[in-house]
């Protein structure tokens, strides 16, 4: 092969590098563009989203809570107060039957 002809191939190659480099940069500024025009109306709908969406959802949130903290005080109330007079019923009539029955002992003897 003549030294023209490697030249010529060489030419014809870095032409073609030039060029593809030309279109890869083309196609990345189209997708940088792309991204950040998305990226711009998906903030835009999170906000929107956010301003519109999450103010109900924090009444409805509050609501709730306030339901759960009144049933949790209705069964405190309901649940929890006749257990604890049925055993203070039963320690007394186990007090009452210790005195009666003369196992009473004062405490530290």
């Amino acid at each position: 092969m003549p030294l023209s002809t490697i030249t010529d191939i060489r030419d014809i190659v870095i032409v073609i590098a030039g060029l593809l480099s030309v279109i890869a940069l083309f196609v990345i500024i189209v997708a940088t563009i792309v991204i950040g025009f998305l990226s711009f109306r998906l903030l835009r709908a999170a906000r929107k989203t956010f301003q519109d969406g999450v103010p109900p959802l924090l009444e409805h949130a509050q609501e709730t809570v306030k339901t759960v903290k009144g049933t949790a005080e209705y069964l405190g109330d309901s649940a929890a107060e006749p257990v604890i007079r049925a055993y203070a019923t039963v320690s007394r009539v186990q007090r009452m039957l210790d005195v009666l029955s003369g196992s009473f002992r004062a405490k530290g003897d």
